[in-house]
């Protein structure tokens, strides 16, 4: 179906009373409410450099509390949620930025004494009114930027503060006419088809004045051409007979089985969602990032979040574990911003 479903409402309802915890954030509440939420044996990936958690209590005492205790009046402010069904299961997702002032070490990444806005994007598996799967989505690599740490080249697009839509209509508790949410899922499906193709076949699925909300290290880019200029770019940087997505596998067998594709791609109204772990990978044959290619084997983290406007897609939020793709090439980004992370176990 990849659409929101009766089951998805309730779970949104379910979902809201978390967010609306992490947004007036008193700590043993919070915990109390996570614990809640969590499955006691939940599947929980998050960026690098944390990367799996099992169960609600790991998830407490290996983010939640070194978080509590790093960030100062640390909150949540989510300005989407939504959710919908994928090949059986059904998921939930948010999106926005935790907020805090960054006081002390985290991970052994240096306190600022600034304010941050940590992106996010966080996706449920639920069942039974418990999250049994989820992926954080972190632009760790943001936030080194914010401190005065970022270790990359100068981004080709915007870097800086990410929005929510510019509709203000992101939180969708409410059940959505379904047929908007096949309309959304529909555009979403064709154009991810039609991306690596020489004639650039995405086209014609976006508003002209799009605006494409990159991660950390690619920047942000507004309209058609903006967005062409870091899509082409990156299209080349793979060897194009042995590329493996979710739409596609490469033939070479060591790569085909490290792409999962898409965990979950469903929409609610004029809002989708799509995310892989890893959802595609290749063989480097061009350079990237100040990496030298020399055909390396890499694959990539990806969440993506859309709003359609008419039959247009108008917004897309990326995200990319950047520092996971540079570790499969060789370089460690941590320790390239003078940073050593401590142990996360």
């Amino acid at each position: 179906m990849g659409i929101a479903t009766k089951t998805t409402h309730a779970n949104k309802l379910r979902y809201k009373v978390l967010i609306d915890r992490y947004n007036d954030l008193e700590p043993n509440a919070l915990r109390a409410t996570l614990g809640d939420f969590f499955h006691h044996d939940a599947d929980i990936n998050v960026v690098q450099p944390i990367n799996k958690i099992r169960g609600g209590s790991e998830y407490i005492n290996r983010l939640v509390n070194p978080m509590l205790g790093a960030f100062n009046h640390l909150y949540r402010r989510a300005d989407m949620l939504f959710g919908g069904e994928y090949e059986g299961g059904e998921w939930v997702v948010s999106h926005g930025h935790y907020v805090g002032d960054f006081c002390y070490d985290w991970m052994g990444i240096p306190a600022s004494q600034t304010i941050v806005w940590l992106h996010y994007a966080e996706y449920h598996r639920m069942e039974d009114g418990k999250a049994v799967e989820t992926y954080l989505y972190l632009d760790m690599l943001d936030l080194l930027r914010q401190i005065g740490r970022f270790p990359l080249q100068e981004s080709i697009g915007y870097e800086g503060f990410v929005p929510g839509p510019a509709t203000c209509d992101g939180i969708v508790p409410q059940e959505q006419v379904a047929d908007e949410s096949v309309a959304t899922l529909r555009i979403v499906d064709e154009m991810l088809t039609r991306l690596y193709t020489d004639d650039e076949a995405w086209r014609p699925y976006w508003h002209r004045n799009m605006y494409w909300y990159g991660p950390s290290g690619y920047g942000s880019q507004l309209g058609i051409e903006g967005f062409n200029k870091f899509q082409r770019p990156y299209e080349t940087i793979f060897d194009k007979d042995r590329v493996c997505t979710n739409f596609r596998k490469s033939g070479d067998e060591r790569l085909d089985e490290s792409v999962n594709g898409h965990f979950a791609r469903f929409a609610d109204g004029n809002f989708a969602a799509l995310g892989g772990w890893p959802s595609h990978g290749g063989f480097m044959v061009n350079d990237w990032l100040g990496v030298e290619a020399s055909g390396q084997l890499f694959t990539v983290r990806v969440a993506d979040l859309y709003r359609r406007q008419g039959d247009l897609l108008v917004e897309n939020w990326v995200f990319v574990d950047i520092i996971d793709m540079l570790l499969q090439l060789g370089v460690d980004a941590f320790a390239n911003a003078g940073i050593a992370i401590t142990s996360q176990h």
